[in-house]
């Protein structure tokens, strides 16, 4: 919801920038680091792909067709993280259609969040409960134990460094999101829809929580295999989004009183990790012990995101609409385009 807002008079501090315009060491160090985090899952989705064997235990299951095309999506996925850290990072990205940009950092955003925050709590939480690291678990043995180590602190890195990255971007580009406030997204024509919309994606968002806190919880129903307690943890940080997602929806189309920033942040984390999570799973991730909750529960988690992504492009397209060339909008927009306050990008 970012893409065509009203105009805030506010001053937002700028991302650090170096000399000419350049990115700061902050942003270069941050962008290098994020890139270089991608690159061991890179060359390890390189190496299965062209059919070796480093770090698998079960050759038989790495490459069977539905590994393969898992393998073959998550390293288009990690490839494209480089591609867009660098657009955060350097003057073309700004230059860049806003959909260009926001729709893979959501999607990414949806597929990294709960791995980010799920691990190192589950970690903690299964060494406290004496049942040794994740990489001990039930199912782990497929695959060498540093590779687990490699590939999931590789995730946690680029959540961190896209996250800050975007944050900078996102500050540069659309400033005025930062300091939105409820009075300043007034009720346009699609305001009915979109109330209808984020109501709606409660309704499987609900489910989403209800299934996963049961399963975070201890309980087996639907599920043909034990959980670790990194698992369980995973689960309740799932629940948790979901709800976020939706809570956040809910919260903008009410427009009450306040800034808008932190129901922002909820929905788009929450909606994108129903989304993408549900997507990649309902794709690449059935197997024989993936079981009909199993996949209702992916199903309900990426029509949930979905509805509530279709909710905020109405609202981007009709604050574009509004801000177009030849409307009242557009032309208090164009009059205010001068004030070094203004945003000077889409």
């Amino acid at each position: 919801m970012l893409g065509g807002m009203t105009i805030i008079a506010q001053p937002v501090p700028s991302a650090p920038r170096g000399r000419h315009g350049s990115p700061g060491a902050l942003r270069l160090a941050i962008a290098y680091l994020t890139c270089a985090a991608c690159v061991p899952y890179i060359a390890l989705k390189l190496t299965w792909l062209f059919g070796g064997n480093l770090g698998v235990n079960d050759t038989g299951m790495m490459h069977s067709t539905k590994v393969e095309v898992a393998n073959v999506i998550t390293f288009a996925l990690d490839a494209t993280t480089i591609l867009i850290e660098l657009a955060f990072t350097y003057g073309w990205g700004r230059r860049l259609p806003s959909w260009l940009v926001v729709v893979p950092i959501w999607v990414g955003t949806g597929l990294l969040a709960p791995l980010a925050l799920g691990i190192p709590l589950g970690t903690i939480v299964q060494f406290a409960m004496g049942e040794g690291s994740p990489t001990s678990s039930a199912g782990a043995s497929a695959l060498d134990p540093w590779v687990f180590v490699v590939v999931y602190g590789g995730f946690i890195t680029q959540a961190a460094g896209l996250t800050v990255a975007f944050a900078f971007y996102a500050k540069a580009r659309w400033p005025e999101a930062f300091a939105l406030l409820a009075r300043d997204v007034p009720a346009g024509p699609t305001d009915v829809m979109r109330r209808f919309l984020a109501w709606a994606a409660a309704v499987p968002m609900a489910f989403v929580v209800i299934v996963d806190l049961y399963w975070a919880f201890g309980g087996d129903g639907g599920r043909k295999t034990d959980l670790s307690a990194t698992q369980q943890v995973i689960q309740f940080v799932d629940a948790s989004l979901a709800l976020a997602g939706a809570a956040g929806a809910l919260a903008l189309v009410q427009r009450r009183s306040g800034r808008l920033l932190v129901p922002m942040i909820a929905t788009w984390v929450g909606g994108a990790a129903g989304f993408s999570y549900g997507l990649f799973t309902c794709l690449v991730a059935a197997d024989p012990d993936t079981t009909t909750l199993m996949n209702l529960d992916a199903l309900a988690g990426m029509l949930g995101g979905l509805v509530i992504a279709l909710a905020g492009a109405s609202l981007i397209a009709e604050r574009a609409a509004e801000r177009a060339p030849g409307t009242e909008g557009g032309a208090e927009n164009a009059g205010q385009s001068a004030s070094p306050t203004a945003s000077r990008t889409p």
